[in-house]
């Protein structure tokens, strides 16, 4: 037994061997045995200590028993303190209905059985200690109810301001759902609205009868009911969010597009109880993305006839310069150069003839500079159109070409061809290669420095492959991106002649130098060309 769990036993008697013999008795019950040798002592025990019962004599020195068990009584403390009366004197009936008026609860006649008296005290100890357990717990109750009844009323005062906030915002929600263009509603997962705002009934003119779900189906149009029913329940299958477009009649039969949104809302076991969504009108706007649409392609058609148109008048313009470049070279060797030979034949003549010594130097000289102009023509006339490039084809025109370059700048040029039987092309093709080669020679000549510089012409896997690298300098990055700012006349011209032939130019830095690349189908250059031939010959 635990100290705290102990009562107070008071023992009252003035002869000191009874007190002695009564705590041998009630030794056993393991409680706290408190003596009193007289009332009054008694009195001051009670006031200090709380005493389960009071076992005292009747017979005392200046109060007896009954006098102490009436002051006991009168005190509102000691009103349910257990008093046990030992008398050896008073035994008659009287005595203990006087006891028993004075408040004892039991009265034992001496000799005491001591078996009996500890089974009394302990009845009554017992009893004290589920009282003051009781009253602790009444206690502990009293505390804990008090502080739930604090909590609830708080929680009241709480949940009354939330109720006045949340009619606040259903309110506000109302207001909303009033006021906004959109459809809004609610669905239990079949085809049905559970819930629709104003709007829905304004526009269909379905009934608004509350509490009657609406088949929102029934209004979608013909041609877009089976796709959107059936997008609707793989949505529901599916747990994730609804978005569709579909036409809804109008209560005058008309039909107006809108977009349709829905979202799931779940239990907290995560299963879905409810779908919220809106339905808004799109029709104006679906109306000009198909203008747009429309204007675009239409744009784009435009653009592509522009393109075509301005390819073949490059192309015409291209295939006309190649032949005003071929008839001024004509007109070159034939023409002037063929005056310039019959002048210098002229003047040789004259020179054998002997004239006089003081002209004979000017003839000679005058000679000089004619035979110095007939080549000059002739240069000019096979740098506008080389014969080669009509008699022999591109091998020869290119090879005559690198020599020339190299006679004249001093750049150790090389040309290597393979197969060594380079076929034929379309003169249309030989003519576009030959002036982008010729091109980028002459870039190398005027910008690059470079010392070396190789051609390669190349036929492989149905492809024509056309390089030139050179060791010079380089070139800019933008340069060799080819972006339309960086670029000049002469590669831009070379890029045009590529793409005319369904071919690509590339060009890169090749550390040191540049590397021009210029790739044609072959089959596609050779049809092309053909078809160009027919259709801009003069």
């Amino acid at each position: 037994m635990d100290a705290d769990d102990k009562v107070n036993i008071l023992m009252v008697d003035d002869q000191p061997a009874k007190l002695l013999s009564y705590e041998v008795m009630l030794g056993e019950l393991g409680e706290n045995l408190i003596k009193a040798a007289s009332a009054k002592e008694a009195l001051e025990v009670l006031l200090r200590t709380d005493v389960a019962v009071v076992l005292m004599d009747v017979s005392m020195p200046e109060l007896d028993g009954f006098e102490l068990a009436m002051m006991i009584r009168q005190h509102p403390r000691f009103q349910r303190t257990a008093i046990i009366f030992i008398s050896a004197v008073h035994l008659t009936d009287l005595d203990r209905l006087k006891g028993y008026e004075h408040g004892a609860v039991d009265y034992i006649s001496v000799p005491v059985i001591q078996e009996l008296l500890r089974a009394k005290v302990r009845v009554f100890a017992e009893l004290h200690r589920k009282t003051r357990q009781l009253e602790a717990l009444n206690r502990d109750l009293e505390h804990r109810v008090s502080e739930r009844t604090e909590e609830l009323a708080s929680k009241a005062e709480l949940l009354l301001k939330l109720n006045v906030e949340l009619a606040g915002k259903n309110q506000e929600l109302d207001a909303v759902v009033r006021t906004a263009p959109d459809v809004i509603f609610s669905s239990l997962g079949d085809a049905c609205y559970e819930y629709v705002s104003e709007r829905f009934h304004e526009y269909t003119g379905a009934s608004t009868v509350s509490g009657e779900k609406v088949s929102w189906l029934d209004y979608v149009h013909p041609e877009d009911v089976e796709r959107s029913r059936a997008g609707w329940f793989q949505t529901i299958a599916a747990g994730g969010h609804y978005e569709a477009e579909y036409r809804l009649r109008s209560k005058n039969g008309d039909y107006r597009w809108f977009r349709s949104r829905a979202v799931s809302i779940r239990d907290l076991d995560g299963k879905i109880v409810k779908w919220y969504g809106t339905c808004s009108d799109i029709h104006d706007s679906k109306l000009l993305e198909q203008s747009i649409r429309d204007s675009a392609i239409e744009l784009e058609k435009m653009v592509d006839q522009r393109t075509d148109e301005l390819r073949k008048l490059s192309t015409r313009l291209m295939t006309m310069q190649d032949q005003e470049r071929r008839r001024i070279a004509r007109d070159l060797h034939d023409g002037l150069g063929q005056e310039l030979a019959v002048a210098k034949m002229v003047l040789d003549k004259m020179l054998l003839e002997k004239p006089a010594q003081a002209h004979e130097q000017a003839w000679v000289q005058a000679s000089s500079i004619i035979e110095r102009a007939i080549q000059e023509v002739r240069t000019m006339s096979h740098l506008l159109h080389p014969p080669l490039l009509d008699e022999v084809g591109l091998q020869s025109a290119l090879g005559w070409y690198v020599e020339g370059l190299t006679k004249r700048s001093g750049i150790d040029t090389l040309l290597n061809v393979q197969p060594p039987n380079f076929p034929r092309l379309a003169p249309a093709v030989e003519t576009a290669v030959f002036r982008i080669v010729q091109e980028a020679l002459t870039n190398v000549f005027r910008h690059s420095g470079a010392r070396k510089v190789c051609i390669t012409l190349t036929h492989r896997d149905d492809l024509i492959v056309v390089s030139v690298l050179d060791d010079g300098k380089g070139i800019d990055q933008r340069v060799a991106d080819l972006r339309p700012e960086s670029i000049g006349v002469g590669i831009g011209g070379m890029k045009q002649r590529a793409k005319e032939f369904g071919g690509e130019l590339r060009l890169a830095n090749a550390d040191p130098g540049t590397l021009l690349e210029l790739v044609i189908p072959s089959a596609l250059a050779l049809r092309e060309a053909t078809a160009i031939l027919n259709g801009c010959s003069v």
